[in-house]
């Protein structure tokens, strides 16, 4: 039997089903939808918050490079005036 000789509720059942086998491979339990979408909410969040993380830290290292420039230039005009 190929696809094209299916009825529509052949269809929708075998779609059904290996969207069932595909979530059961992956980990995820097809059983419980809201405890899977409460499960991807915490992993949009982790990593929301691993973004953030690495956003303030660039530009923490920035401007900690950016204070030993302006300290650098600062101490030689110091050392430029008192020759």
């Amino acid at each position: 039997m190929s696809l094209a000789d299916m009825t529509r509720d052949e269809l929708r059942e075998l779609i059904a089903e290996t969207v069932r086998e595909t979530l059961t491979q992956m980990g995820a339990d097809p059983a419980h939808p809201l405890e899977m979408q409460r499960d991807f909410q915490h992993l949009r969040q982790w990593r929301r918050a691993g973004e953030d993380l690495h956003h303030k830290g660039m530009i923490a290292l920035l401007g900690i490079f950016l204070s030993g420039i302006v300290a650098l230039v600062l101490v030689g005009v110091r050392d430029w005036f008192n020759k």
